[in-house]
């Protein structure tokens, strides 16, 4: 293995304002590369990403973010572009943390705020080559684990992706030839892994409403709105990797869902064939395999969110005695202070008098 060299890497550069992407092209440059193809529109970037395998990505997302956060994430959706593991490196000028959070949401491996520093680019650039995050895949996030250790479950397990960047830089063309074909295999096990993740997004909504004990007061709202768009994403890909069998079933399960409006009052019965119709579109598309694996899965993540809205409901209850207390006791603080006021008015008329 040669030397690390940033030289053989070629890097995409997105920037709308020309004066920034002269600046970020410096700074790309004296840390060494050499191959950087600069574009400065969302149309340019988009072809440029689909059409060309670049080792490193590095864009822009202030004034453009909700379309950069979009292009992203069909990237790591393997939607567009022929690498979903590319090393993903934004850039802003926004400080704002709900802008940060997105961003790092979208399946980036990291986020500059501007103004920076080559040295501090580059240390996370090196970051990046050397120590690369594995990727976790749940039904609308791939992209790198950022959970603390302590946050981390059995059952969303991290998946090493291959670092072209690294093998590129390194000059290792074994490393490149095996992350090839790593790659390819590692597509397809997020591609199956999301499919898992949005068939039971389905399954744990209707589990929370069947599931929900007569005894208790608490109200789970069905979101029929995210259920449908879960299951036309299903459909979707269902046709994208051409199971008409499982794409057929998806369309019943669309319907299905269709049919319970709003959700108020739904049947247990529609319930349980829109979980079936679920888990079904998920073994046509796995050749057989269900969710029976993800039942323990299932399970606990329903126990989960049922004991996160007790507590959201413990909560609001509180929330409103105290509101009812401050009220009543604003109320009592009037009344006080009317019977004060008659007091005097009377003390005033006897002296008049």
């Amino acid at each position: 293995m040669s030397e690390v060299d940033y030289a053989r890497a070629s890097v995409l550069l997105f920037d709308p304002v020309h004066v920034n992407q002269r600046t970020s092209r410096y700074a790309l440059f004296e840390m060494g590369f050499r191959k950087i193809e600069c574009v400065s529109s969302l149309t340019e970037f988009k072809s440029a990403l689909a059409e060309t395998a670049p080792a490193l990505v590095v864009a822009e997302s202030s004034a453009t973010d909700a379309d950069i956060f979009r292009l992203v994430r069909s990237v790591r959706r393997s939607d567009l572009g022929r690498n979903p593991f590319v090393v993903i490196l934004l850039t802003t000028w926004s400080r704002d943390t709900t802008h940060i959070r997105r961003a790092i949401e979208c399946g980036a491996d990291d986020v500059i705020v501007r103004p920076f520093s080559t040295m501090f680019a580059a240390e996370r650039v090196r970051t990046l080559i050397r120590d690369r995050k594995d990727f976790i895949v749940t039904s609308d996030y791939i992209g790198p684990d950022r959970r603390k250790s302590t946050d981390r479950d059995s059952d969303t397990q991290p998946l090493t992706v291959p670092n072209f960047l690294q093998a590129i830089v390194n000059g290792d063309d074994a490393a490149i030839d095996r992350a090839s074909s790593w790659a390819r295999e590692a597509k397809d096990v997020i591609i199956a892994e999301r499919l898992r993740r949005l068939a039971m997004r389905i399954v744990i909504s209707v589990e929370i409403q069947l599931t929900k004990p007569e005894s208790s007061a608490m109200t789970v709202r069905l979101d029929v709105v995210d259920m449908a768009r879960t299951a036309r994403e299903l459909r979707v890909q269902m046709v994208k990797a051409s199971r008409s069998e499982a794409a057929e079933v998806a369309a019943a399960l669309i319907d299905q869902i269709a049919s319970l409006g709003d959700g108020v009052g739904a049947p247990p019965r529609t319930l349980q064939l829109i979980k079936e119709l679920s888990m079904a579109t998920y073994a046509a598309y796995a050749n057989g395999e269900s969710l029976e694996r993800s039942k323990d899965e299932i399970e606990r993540t329903v126990a989960n969110l049922r004991v996160r809205l007790q507590t959201r409901s413990a909560d609001e209850r509180i929330r409103a005695q105290i509101e009812a207390a401050k009220a009543r006791d604003a109320e009592d603080a009037g009344a006080t202070a009317d019977d004060t006021g008659q007091a005097a008015g009377a003390g005033i008329k006897r002296a008049a008098m």
